[in-house]
């Protein structure tokens, strides 16, 4: 049986920071596509140009971009984690 093979990208992508003042969300997410050979990468992530291309989206968390001093903090624990799988991915 033969395997399709994937290619996975991992994506950060900057958003309008949630709310105003001190209170206000993150402003910087991470995301994964696992794209299957011969398919090009999507350059905006939509969820409904995914399904129809046969990629897989997988949201990886969130975080500040101007606090990422700590391995512990909010962006640096989703880029790891969009990382790891990335790396799982194209080492399969």
């Amino acid at each position: 049986m033969m395997m399709k093979t994937q290619k996975a990208f991992v994506e950060v992508r900057s958003q309008k920071s949630k709310g105003t003042g001190p209170g206000s969300g993150p402003d910087t997410y991470f995301a994964v596509q696992i794209v299957p050979e011969g398919v090009t990468p999507l350059v905006a992530l939509n969820h409904k140009a995914a399904m129809r291309r046969g990629i897989e989206i997988v949201y990886c968390g969130e975080g500040y971009s101007d606090r990422q001093k700590t391995s512990r903090s909010m962006y640096n624990q989703a880029k790891a984690e969009a990382e790891r799988i990335a790396a799982e991915v194209n080492n399969a």
